[in-house]
C-alpha cells in the first residue's frame, strides 16, 4: 500500500522520518529523510540528509542527498554533496555542490525500511 503524507506550510519539523510512498513538505525540515518520492514545495525547507528514489525541489534543500531521479524546477534550490541517476535543472533553477557524483547502472539507492 502507498502512503502519502504532507508536512503543512505552518509546520516546523527536526528529526528522522522513514517511510514508504510520497512525502510533500510544504513547511520546514531539519534531519533526516528515506522515502520513495519526496516533493519539496516552493516555500518549503529542508537542511539535512535525504535518501530517496526521487526528489522534486521547488523550494530550498541544504542537505547531503542520494536520489535515482532529482528534479530541480525553475524556483528550487540544492546545495549539498550529491549522489543521483538522473539529474534535471530547469532554467533558473539553482545547484550548489562541492561533490556531485553520477551512480552508474549497477547501483541502485538503498532506501528501503526493514519491516519487522
Amino acid at each position: 500500500m502507498k502512503y502519502d503524507s504532507k508536512i503543512r506550510f505552518e509546520d516546523n519539523f527536526e528529526g528522522n522520518y522513514f517511510g514508504s510512498g510520497d512525502l510533500t513538505l510544504s513547511g520546514t525540515y531539519k534531519g533526516t529523510i528515506k522515502i520513495d518520492k519526496l516533493i519539496i514545495s516552493e516555500n518549503a525547507s529542508f537542511i539535512g540528509n535525504i535518501t530517496a528514489q526521487e526528489i522534486i525541489v521547488e523550494g530550498q534543500i541544504k542537505a547531503d542527498i542520494s536520489a535515482e531521479k532529482l528534479h530541480v524546477m525553475s524556483t528550487g534550490k540544492v546545495e549539498g554533496d550529491l549522489l543521483y541517476r538522473t539529474l534535471k535543472i530547469d532554467e533558473g533553477g539553482y545547484l550548489n555542490s562541492s561533490k556531485v557524483i553520477k551512480m552508474s547502472d549497477q547501483k541502485t539507492v538503498k532506501n528501503k525500511v526493514l519491516k519487522s
